[in-house]
């Protein structure tokens, strides 16, 4: 009978102990259940602030492209009007000739006709001036 209340106390102390095991493990899978829905909510919340930083980014990335498009575009006219502009050269050119044609010295017909005959009245006043003496 000792027998049977050692062997008792040993499947007493057997189950005991294994129901403590099973207390421990349950409580460590409760824990890590909880930390891995703690992650899930974690993993879900950061995905979706990167979803919005991501959507911020690609709005920026969509206005920029438009910037550098509207860039492209008026630098492409200034380069175009820019070849239209005179250049430095042909204006030295062109300043040349009119220094050596001198336009303002130039006179119209009726401006020549009207000088030579002033030209004639002086030579005949002179010869008559000189004709009295």
């Amino acid at each position: 009978m000792a027998e049977d209340q050692n062997q008792g106390d040993q499947v007493q102390f057997l189950l005991s102990d294994f129901n403590t095991r099973l207390r421990d493990s349950d409580e460590r899978n409760k824990l890590i259940r909880e930390r891995v829905l703690l992650l899930g909510k974690n993993l879900i919340s950061s995905k979706q602030g990167l979803d919005e930083e991501l959507k911020a980014i690609k709005k920026e990335n969509l206005v920029i492209k438009k910037d550098l498009e509207k860039l492209k575009q008026i630098s492409k006219n200034l380069i175009d009007e820019t070849s239209k502009f005179v250049k430095r050269n042909e204006i030295l050119v062109i300043e040349r000739m009119l220094k050596d044609f001198q336009p303002l010295e130039f006179l119209r017909k009726n401006d020549i006709e009207e000088l030579i005959e002033e030209k004639l009245k002086a030579t005949k006043q002179i010869k008559t001036t000189k004709s009295k003496e």
